[in-house]
Formats: C-alpha cells, structure tokens, sequence
C-alpha cells in the first residue's frame, strides 16, 4: 500500500493533473452543455416573472391549482433562495456529470435527471398535501428547488458503485447497499432533529442498522475499494472523482440541509430535503440496476 501511494503521488504533477482534467471532460459536447444549463437557465428566467404570477405557481398545500403539483419547484420566493440552489446545482451537477461521462453514463444521467424533474415535483406535492397538515400544519406553502437538488445527491452512490460494476462485469447494485444507504441518512436525520438525551436508544437502533447493514455488504465494500485502488493507475483527476463521490454523499446532507427548522419566524420545509434524497437514491438505484441487468441480457 505505501508502495502504490508513492506511485501515485509521484504522478500529481501540474501538467499530469491538467492532463487528466481536460481527457475528464473529452466527449462532453455542446449540446451536452446547453442541456446541463437549460435547468438553471429555466428557474432563473421564472424569477423574473411577475411576483403575483409567481406566487399562483407556488404549491398552496390547503387550496392547490392542478399545475402547482409540478409548478412549485422551479419557482423561488427570493434571489438568496435562488442562488444557494444554483450554486447546489452547479457544484453537484459537475461533478455528477464528468463522472457519468468518464464512466460512459452520460445519457443515463441526463435520462434520469428528466424523469426527476417531472416525477418527483408530483410526489413531494402529495406528500405535502396529504402528510403536512397533520406533522406540520403551520407549512402552507411550498416553492423551491431543494428538493430536485437533493435527488442529485441521492444518484451519487449508484452511479458510483454502477461505474465499478461495470468495470469488474459484477453487479455490486444490491438491496444491502441500497439499505445501508438508507439507513445512513436515516442516522444523520436522527442526529440532527432529535436531541439526542432524548432519544438515545432511537439513535442507537438507527446506528445499529447501520453497522449491520453494511456488515452484510462488506464483501461487496472490499470490492469497491479494490476497484478505487486499481483505478489509481489511471486518470489522476478521475481517481480523485471516485473517492470524491461516496465522501460528497455521506457530508453534502450535513452541509446543505438545514439544521434550524425556526428561521426568521418562518418554519423551513426541511423534511422535502430528505424526500428528495431518498427518491433520488430509489430511482438510481431501480434504473442503474435494471440498465446492469439488460447489459447483461445484450451480452449473453
């Protein structure tokens, strides 16, 4: 091991790393280009209608218009809620896509990311309107991208153990990540909402589920670190990608999701956030796993 880490430390060089960024980035066309701007594009041209219009595309959880289930996440209530979406978008949609390129996943990302845009408005909608009146009667109303940015994040770990699979012709997409996933996020939900003096023995059953659920992946872990390993002796800039993508995951929910709920005497719909999470994770992980297994069926 010490070995392999002065190898590859002996190629971050200037112009090796420089090398390896733009060979990243071969095979990202223009088109490719105008598709990954045309959402940021499209919420920012919403934000310069009309602020009454705006306020009829918000969802009105207790008397919704049939286009606010979808209409609700592209349009902001300020330029600060805008931006801090943007710079989620950019920052995570970069790195989602020179990864998806580098792995040859390109169209699939942008496959998936489409029927996120459609789909997930139309659930979270019926989440708020059936669910919130009841855990949180004081939310009203609800606008903003947070939720499809999230989703972003939750494809992470299946492109992630997708691209390995690929390369080692093993399909390392099973339930026990998907689980182990899962119930990640559901400890970093509890550590954050739950006072933790409180509820300690909840934490501890979630933390429980975690260790067990990643025991029971642990052949499949030690294959995943083989396949970051063996990609050292590639692409610099990509084999930084790789142990990028799992770590991004594990903290962006840290980083992005907000801990105080009470914010300028408004409560923040922080409970969408891990919506869109979630559903980004279930969606990658059913399309990546049934795109491996009719990979496989073409071959046979």
């Amino acid at each position: 091991m010490v070995k392999l880490n002065e190898e590859f430390l002996k190629k971050i060089t200037l112009k090796k790393t420089k090398d390896d960024f733009f060979d990243v980035l071969g095979g990202i066309t223009g088109i490719d280009v105008l598709l990954f701007l045309a959402f940021p594009a499209f919420i920012s041209l919403v934000m310069l209608l009309p602020l009454a219009i705006r306020e009829s595309l918000t969802l009105k959880i207790y008397a919704y218009s049939s286009w606010q289930l979808i209409t609700h996440a592209f349009v902001h209530n300020e330029l600060s809620h805008l931006w801090n979406n943007l710079k989620g978008y950019f920052i995570f949609g970069f790195i989602l896509l020179i990864f998806a390129n580098r792995a040859g996943e390109k169209k699939n990302l942008f496959l998936l990311f489409l029927f996120t845009l459609f789909s997930l408005p139309i659930i979270s909608s019926m989440i708020e309107i059936l669910i919130y009146p009841m855990l949180m009667p004081l939310i009203k109303t609800s606008q903003g991208s947070s939720a499809l940015l999230s989703a972003m994040v939750g494809f992470f770990p299946a492109f992630w153990i997708y691209h390995f699979s690929t390369r080692q012709k093993n399909n390392l997409l099973n339930v026990n990540f998907f689980v182990l996933a899962f119930s990640y996020v559901a400890f970093l939900f509890s550590m954050v909402y739950y006072a933790a003096h409180k509820n300690a023995v909840f934490i501890m059953l979630v933390l429980a589920g975690v260790i067990c659920s990643g025991f029971r992946c642990r052949k499949n872990l030690k294959l995943l670190l083989k396949g970051i390993v063996s990609a050292s002796s590639g692409n610099v800039f990509f084999h930084c990608l790789t142990i990028l993508m799992p770590t991004l995951f594990m903290i962006a929910p840290l980083l992005l999701f907000p801990f105080k709920i009470v914010q300028d005497n408004s409560i923040v719909d922080f409970f969408m956030h891990y919506i869109g999470l979630i559903y980004g994770m279930s969606i990658s992980f059913i399309f990546l796993k049934w795109k491996f297994s009719d990979r496989d069926d073409n071959n046979a």
